[in-house]
Parts: C-alpha cells; sequence; structure tokens
C-alpha cells in the first residue's frame, strides 16, 4: 500500500501531499512548494514571459537606423514623433512601449532597470527547450536535472522556514523550482476553503495514512501545517493598497495573492509567475489603442500589474525583488505576416531596492545592417549575471557556485 501511495504520488505530481483539488479550482490557481527550512532576505518574484517575448518592441533602439530598415511596419517611433505610437524616452537610444506607461516612471526613478540585449549564449530556438535551459540555470552546453531557484532554497535552507516558503503559479509547478523542494497539486488560496470539522477529519486521516512511512509522514505534516496557514490568510477579502488595479488575469491574480502572502508575512521566499502569448509569428501589431494584434496587449497588461504590485507593496518593496524575463528574444527583420520570429537576444526587467540610477543595462551589439543574412539580435549579457547579482545583492546566500554550477557571473552593475 505505502509503495503503491508514493508512487501514485510522484506520478500525479505531488509528492508532499495526499490532495489533490484539479477538478474544484480553475487552472490559474497555484502549486505551492514546501521546504523544511528556510532564509531571510528579499522576497524574489521571478515573472516568466512564455513564448519569446519581442524585446526590440518593448525597450526599442530608436537610435538604431537600423530598427527602422527591418521593421517597416512593426516598429515603434522616437520619443519626439507627434506619432501615437511614440516611444517613452528612457535615454537618448533607448525608448519604452507606449502601452508600457505605468512602469515609465518606476524605470527613469530608479526603482526598476531594464537589460537587453540579454540570454543565454547557446539558447535554442525550440520554446520547450530555451525555457529548459534558461529555467535550469545553464548555457545549453551544460546539463542540470534541478532548476536555479530549487537549487537557490536548497543552499539557503535553515531552521526558519514556513510551509509556504516558494509558491509556483501555474498548471504545473516551473522547471526553475525544481529540486530540494517537492510540490503538491493544491492549486488555490483565493478558492481553497474546508470547512472545520472537514479541515479536522483530513488531518486525522492524513495522520493515520502515513503514520508508518517516515518520509511520507514528514510531507503529510508539511500539507497540514500549509492549510492551517492558507485558512488564517483572509485572500479573499483582500483590497490592495494605495488604489492598486490588478487585472482579473492569471497575471493579476497571481500578482495579488503573492502581495498578500508577503504582507501577511507568511514566510515566502520565492514566487514564481508564468504570462503565455509571447509567441507572436502573426499580426503582432503595435498602434496605441487600436486593438490591432496581441502585443500591445500582452505589454499593457504586464506594466499594468506591475505597477499595482508595487504600488500595493509600497511599504514593503524594499525587501521585494521582481524579476521578468523570457525565453528569448525575437528576430530584428518583421516576417511577412506583420509578426516576428523566434530570435536570440532578449530583454530583462529588475525592480529592486538600492538599484544604481540606470534605466537600461547592457553592452548594446547593434542591429546587424545585413539582417537578412544575421536576423538576430547578439546576446552580449548573460542571463546568469543578472540572477547572480540578484542573489548575491538581495539575497542572504553569499555564493552562487551551486545555483550557477560551473559558471563565473561577472556583476553588470545593477546595485549601489
Amino acid at each position: 500500500m505505502t509503495t503503491s501511495r508514493r508512487s501514485f504520488l510522484k506520478s500525479a505530481g505531488i509528492v508532499g501531499a495526499g490532495l489533490f483539488l484539479q477538478d474544484l479550482y480553475p487552472s490559474w490557481m497555484p502549486r505551492l512548494a514546501f521546504a523544511q527550512n528556510g532564509a531571510s532576505g528579499d522576497v524574489i518574484v521571478c515573472v516568466f514571459l512564455r513564448g519569446g517575448a519581442d524585446a526590440l518592441n518593448i525597450v526599442v533602439p530608436f537610435g538604431d537606423d537600423d530598427y527602422y530598415r527591418a521593421r517597416p511596419t512593426l516598429s515603434l517611433a522616437p520619443p519626439d514623433s507627434s506619432n501615437n505610437s511614440a516611444v517613452l524616452e528612457l535615454t537618448d537610444f533607448f525608448g519604452l512601449n507606449p502601452d508600457m506607461a505605468a512602469m515609465h516612471e518606476l524605470l527613469t526613478s530608479g526603482q526598476m532597470t531594464a537589460i537587453h540585449a540579454v540570454g543565454a549564449p547557446h539558447v535554442s530556438r525550440s520554446h520547450f527547450e530555451a525555457m529548459d535551459l534558461i529555467e535550469r540555470g545553464t548555457d545549453g552546453s551544460q546539463g542540470a536535472n534541478t532548476g536555479w531557484l530549487g537549487r537557490y532554497l536548497s543552499q539557503t535552507a535553515s531552521d526558519t522556514d514556513t510551509p509556504l516558503r516558494a509558491i509556483g503559479w501555474s498548471d504545473s509547478l516551473q522547471t526553475s523550482l525544481l529540486g530540494y523542494i517537492p510540490a503538491t497539486a493544491l492549486r488555490s488560496i483565493t478558492d481553497y476553503h474546508l470547512a472545520s470539522e472537514n479541515a479536522e477529519s483530513f488531518q486525522a486521516s492524513m495522520s493515520q495514512m502515513y503514520q508508518s512511512d517516515d518520509a511520507l509522514t514528514q510531507a503529510a505534516q508539511s500539507t497540514i501545517d500549509t492549510l492551517n496557514l492558507v485558512q488564517q490568510i483572509d485572500v479573499d477579502n483582500y483590497i490592495a493598497a494605495n488604489n492598486a488595479q490588478y487585472y482579473e488575469t492569471n497575471l493579476g491574480r497571481a500578482l495579488k495573492q503573492t502581495a498578500a502572502l508577503i504582507k501577511a508575512d507568511a514566510g515566502l521566499e520565492v514566487a514564481c509567475i508564468d504570462m503565455g502569448g509571447f509567441d507572436t509569428h502573426i499580426a503582432q501589431g503595435n498602434i496605441v489603442g487600436t486593438g490591432i494584434g496581441e502585443f500591445p496587449f500582452l505589454v499593457k497588461e504586464l506594466a499594468d500589474n506591475l505597477r499595482a504590485f508595487h504600488d500595493d507593496l509600497l511599504n514593503h518593496i524594499h525587501k521585494v525583488t521582481v524579476v521578468v524575463m523570457s525565453e528569448f528574444g525575437r528576430r530584428v527583420q518583421e516576417n511577412g505576416a506583420t509578426g516576428t520570429d523566434h530570435g536570440h537576444g532578449g530583454v530583462m526587467f529588475v525592480m529592486s531596492s538600492d538599484l544604481q540610477p540606470v534605466t537600461v543595462h547592457g553592452q548594446w551589439p547593434g542591429i546587424n545592417s545585413r539582417f537578412l543574412d544575421n536576423g538576430d539580435l547578439a546576446i552580449t549579457n548573460d542571463y546568469r549575471d543578472v540572477l547572480s547579482e540578484i542573489m548575491l545583492q538581495r539575497t542572504t546566500i553569499g555564493s552562487v557556485n551551486n545555483v550557477f554550477p560551473n559558471y563565473r557571473s561577472t556583476p553588470i552593475g545593477l546595485y549601489r
């Protein structure tokens, strides 16, 4: 019975709990990750833009004339243009997509920064392979069977953990969280309710079910502790501070519930949030307010919700670091369907305390004027340098040798 039960839990992807509520809750509900220990430092919130976000139309190199040659339809106008697609000036070379206006003040005031031409040196054009590579924290030439955040959580384990140490807001636990921490398929905080008599019955059943198996007994107790903690967090009635307005979307709900957990002092250390839809091969769109294409709506949703998260956590934001990343960027030249295809160099955003007053970091490689022969934005900034600097500056880890094995990181100067 014990072997059969463990095999079932493993096959269901829920080692660490005896509960599976897939049929009861919507797909946006979270997976929780448990550890027996914990560490202090910033709460790390990793927002992953699935599909390969178009970096060139997010942080726009309007100072590079070849950008306009490569994108006669999709290009965004310089900031001094009267065109309604004019970018919002960040530097005398880069501008922010005008649909992302909610983030502009954060970037220009030093509360957020962008890193351009960033990625993994040997990244694949395959979504699956590129996401797997980035989330495992490698460069493609060598593998790892755990995720970079899983290794971070393992290395920073201590006796001060809580059951809600890490959470992945997705249909399945993100690869970046794989490793030391077992995962459960508990999907909801907002919609998860157990009547008190049912909760007591469930806890008694869990305790009896696993009493003969030490490993599963420990996991079952971790689940019980989590349920007790979740019941004390009244996310149903949570009201965001400072008039912050989250969208009723997967991203908005995940950020809102993350904010609630942070304010509840529930011991959260890592939250992973997915946002899909960025594989914009057809009719990508660029005109503000016209509704042409999906891309404007995606980047507006991203910017509006990140700004809501910042404003909601205004009194807590000094202990929170948000990193936004994607598996790769898009090719420089627009395609025949007024979209963009899989490329290399991308863009990352970091929202954190004590940032240098630099709106856009990174060495700009230039857009090759022969973009028909070489259609990618070159990668001049390794994504692990960005993540390593966050780990070293905003957590208690001390060393990232085990988080990014066989890689010697070089700080890019994110922090003061």
